[in-house]
C-alpha cells in the first residue's frame, strides 16, 4: 500500500473488480476510490497530524510532485531491526537505498534513520554528530507524501 501511494497509483476498493466483472468491461473508477474516514482519522491521531490525513490528498501529492525521495539516499542504522520492506519503499519513492554508512552523511540529500534505542557505541557517536530521524518518518512519509523531519528528529 505504501509503495502504491508513493507511485501515485489508483487505489480502488474490491467493489471495482466486482463492477467490472458484472459490466464485462472496465468501468469508471470514480465511485470506487478507496476511502476509509475512520482509519484515516485514526492514522492522523496516532501520528499527531493535526490537519488530518486523507489518502486521496496523499495520492494527489504523489501525482503532482513526483517521487518524494528523488535525489535522496537513505541509510538505516543497525538499530532498525525490521527493515525488510524499506529498500522497496525507498525505491518506490524514487530514492536510493544505502547498504553502508554514507561518505558524506551531513549532506541534505542523505536521510539517516534509526530506532529510538541505540544498537552500539558507534551508532551513538554518529547520532551525536549527524541529524538522525526515527525510521517511522519514512513509513509515515510514504503514506502522506510529506517528510515531517522535525516531528521525527532523534535527539
Amino acid at each position: 500500500m505504501m509503495c502504491a501511494i508513493c507511485t501515485g497509483a489508483h487505489i480502488l476498493s474490491f467493489d471495482y473488480v466486482k463492477a467490472c466483472r458484472e459490466a464485462g468491461r472496465l468501468v469508471d473508477e470514480t465511485d470506487f476510490v478507496l476511502k476509509d474516514e475512520v482509519c484515516e482519522a485514526a492514522f492522523a491521531r496516532k501520528r499527531g497530524i493535526t490537519q488530518g490525513y486523507s489518502l486521496a490528498a496523499a495520492l494527489e501529492r504523489a501525482r503532482e510532485n513526483g517521487p518524494m525521495l528523488q535525489g535522496i539516499s537513505v541509510y538505516c542504522f543497525p538499530s532498525v531491526g525490521e527493515k525488510r520492506e524499506l529498500p522497496m519503499l525507498v525505491a518506490a519513492a524514487g530514492g536510493t537505498w544505502l547498504k553502508r554508512f554514507p561518505l558524506q552523511p551531513a549532506c541534505t540529500s542523505v536521510l539517516l534513520l534509526a530506532e529510538r534505542a541505540v544498537s552500539s557505541e558507534r551508532e551513538q557517536q554518529r547520532r551525536r554528530v549527524y541529524e538522525v530521524y526515527d525510521v517511522e518518518l519514512l513509513r509515515e512519509a510514504a503514506c502522506t507524501q510529506e517528510l515531517r523531519r522535525d516531528a521525527y528528529r532523534l535527539r
